[in-house]
């Protein structure tokens, strides 16, 4: 087992390299080397240079790595330059959860690159539709994004996004107009740290007049949050506060979430290999014993909160949204939050009567073993009304649509199903694909246990033989992939 996590190293640089040139220099090394191009209804986006006089279109694929360097044997794209390093960075695309496109950038030369004027080293940045990526004393190199997220409201930016992109000074921070997600009660942007010479996300949640006890209680949580370190856990940087926003900077991740994720398997009619979904589930773990051994839940765990730090195959997870963490999560509370179709029995109970609580550990440990399945089987294990396929694609324009608020008819019926299914139904356990994956069920019906009291913890959970019967090599693969690159 986890055999195949040797052949993905760290690097993304043997992703499938099939890009697209058009160029007026036909001589040029790059354009020739792009003999194989793929076609132009798969291009989500493409740099535009002038390469010695000459305008260069490079179009960039789903999953589909663009290297650029001076070492031909690193690179794709290959530029001689002296100041270019062998493989100076990597560019990297893949679906956005609203359905348009992340365009990453992963710098790994010498001297860094410079984005829109700022120059950044050994980090990987997110580029925006018209950023300027240049190599120092090198080429320039224009971004288009051909697939786009929808325009959406920017309350940070009123009265609507602004036609060119626009900044704010915020504390040490350049925030942009550039929205990288939207909530009921908050929006994300990307910024700038000039203090760490990187990107980071802007987390902005408008505060009301008249609340000073609910602002108290969100400050109260970041301090606790601020004080969290771990490779699998979203790291908050800084807070900054103002008139009508708190301000949360944090670790940026350029690969999106797990969700969209899983769901680009089920595009190309496939599902994640046991493997990879056991390396994301040990991620997983870790980082809630790290948060449980702290007294911390975080009460919303789905594939949604779930980031990818880089795109990639086996990628890095960290654990995100922390809006409705709880500390002393020891305790019971009779304040349900978190999403249904991740919600214990317990917590659906406690929906509908008031007069009963449900304690947030054993919560989360219900929701890790639902993201288990889902991983593994592309399906729901107590909405399956639906097949896999028709499964994750509702749910995927589900949450564009923002449906979750839609109270029709059929919606709150389909949710009614899902509670009492939830409450005193069986996890339904495909007989084709569950029996090829025996220990990875016993992992799901420990998770899956209707009595939280017996319901397996994060640590018996690390203990389970599909996991350790692989300990040795996935503790080696998270210190090569993980921890040697902090």
């Amino acid at each position: 087992m986890l055999e195949s996590i040797r052949s993905h190293p760290r690097s993304i640089t043997n992703a499938p390299r099939q890009i697209s040139c058009r160029s007026t220099n036909a001589s040029s090394s790059s354009s020739s080397k792009i003999a194989k191009s793929i076609k132009s209804v798969d291009i989500c986006a493409k740099l535009i240079t002038d390469r010695n006089g000459h305008k260069e279109v490079i179009g960039l694929g789903i999953n589909k790595a663009l290297t650029i360097g001076r070492n031909p044997e690193r690179s794709f794209y290959v530029i001689p330059d002296s100041s270019v390093s062998g493989l100076h960075c990597t560019i990297f695309a893949v679906r956005s959860p609203s359905g348009g496109v992340i365009v990453s950038c992963q710098d790994s030369s010498k001297n860094g690159i410079i984005l829109n004027g700022h120059r950044i080293k050994k980090a990987s940045v997110i580029l925006m539709d018209g950023d300027s990526l240049r190599i120092p004393d090198s080429l320039t190199f224009t971004c288009i994004h051909l697939w786009k997220d929808p325009i959406e409201k920017v309350s940070v930016f009123d009265p609507t996004p602004p036609p060119q992109p626009a900044r704010k000074h915020i504390g040490r921070y350049i925030v942009t107009s550039q929205c990288l997600g939207s909530g009921s009660f908050a929006i994300v942007h990307l910024a700038l740290s000039m203090d760490r010479r990187c990107q980071v996300a802007c987390k902005s949640i408008r505060t009301k007049k008249g609340h000073r006890d609910e602002l108290g209680q969100v400050m109260k949580e970041i301090k606790i949050l601020m004080g969290l370190n771990h490779p699998n856990i979203n790291r908050i940087y800084d807070t900054q506060e103002d008139q009508n926003f708190i301000h949360i900077f944090l670790q940026l991740c350029t690969g999106g979430d797990l969700f969209t994720y899983i769901n680009s398997f089920t595009e190309k009619n496939c599902k994640m290999e046991e493997d990879e979904a056991k390396y994301i589930t040990f991620q997983l773990l870790k980082g809630l014993a790290y948060l449980h051994n702290k007294s911390i839940s975080h009460r919303d765990l789905k594939p949604e909160n779930l980031l990818l730090y880089a795109p990639g195959p086996y990628p890095r997870i960290q654990i995100a949204d922390f809006g409705l963490a709880r500390p002393k999560s020891y305790q019971e509370t009779f304040n349900v939050c978190g999403t249904v179709s991740y919600l214990p029995p317990e917590g659906i109970l406690a929906l509908d009567q008031k007069n009963l609580g449900y304690v947030g550990m054993p919560s989360d440990c219900w929701s890790a073993g639902i993201i288990l399945y889902i991983m593994l089987s592309g399906s729901h294990p107590f909405d399956y009304a639906l097949p896999s396929e028709s499964w994750l694609s509702q749910h995927a324009s589900d949450s564009r649509r923002g449906s979750h608020a839609d109270c029709s008819q059929n919606y709150l019926q389909s949710e009614a199903r899902l509670k009492e299914r939830i409450i005193s139904g069986q996890v339904d356990f495909q007989q084709l694909l569950w029996s090829k994956l025996v220990k990875a069920k016993v992992l799901v019906n420990l998770l899956l246990i209707h009595d939280p009291s017996k319901r397996a913890t994060v640590h018996e959970a690390l203990q389970s033989s599909w996991i350790t019967d692989d300990l040795a090599m996935l503790e080696g693969a998270y210190r090569s992939r993980i921890v040697a690159s902090l």
